[in-house]
């Protein structure tokens, strides 16, 4: 009967590891200064690309207060790829919906949210990529931001 049980409890224990997401790169960036996100206070995601041939979701992850001053955040995002081409765009996410109820999850004071920044891509280029995020608002001194995280899964499909 233990045997029995210790098979089942290691079964359970390879299903939960066996069967998560393919990440090929997660970081966080904790926000220095207690959350007060600076415009000159730039954050550097840095991952290597091997596969040329599969596609990878991108997520950014986000740790903020519940008092948040403002429903969405702005942020330039800039690419530089291994040939030291360089890309930027300005893109806002949501953390709040228009009814002041949070996107993400909460407990206390600590909210946690994962947004989407592009799905199915795939790199040309084999090499180091660097994404450089900058808070884009208006607020020189953006307050409650604690982290910032990139995720890269890789996804099942080929291109």
């Amino acid at each position: 009967m233990k045997n029995s049980a210790w098979s089942l409890f290691a079964l359970f224990v390879f299903c939960l590891t066996a069967c998560g997401p393919d990440y090929a790169f997660q970081e966080v960036k904790k926000i220095p200064d207690s959350g007060s996100w600076a415009y000159a206070d730039t954050l550097n995601f840095n991952f290597t690309i091997t596969d040329t041939v599969s596609r990878y979701n991108f997520y950014l992850d986000f740790e903020h207060s519940d008092t948040f001053p403002a429903q969405n955040i702005y942020l330039k995002l800039s690419t530089r790829f291994p040939d030291g081409h360089r890309l930027t765009r300005v893109r806002s996410f949501e953390f709040f919906n228009v009814q002041g109820g949070t996107l993400g999850t909460c407990s206390g004071h600590d909210c946690d949210l994962r947004s989407t920044l592009q799905e199915n891509a795939y790199f040309k280029q084999t090499g180091e990529y660097i994404l450089t995020v900058e808070q884009n608002t208006r607020l020189d001194h953006l307050t409650g931001i604690k982290s910032v995280g990139l995720i890269l899964e890789k996804v099942p499909r080929k291109k």
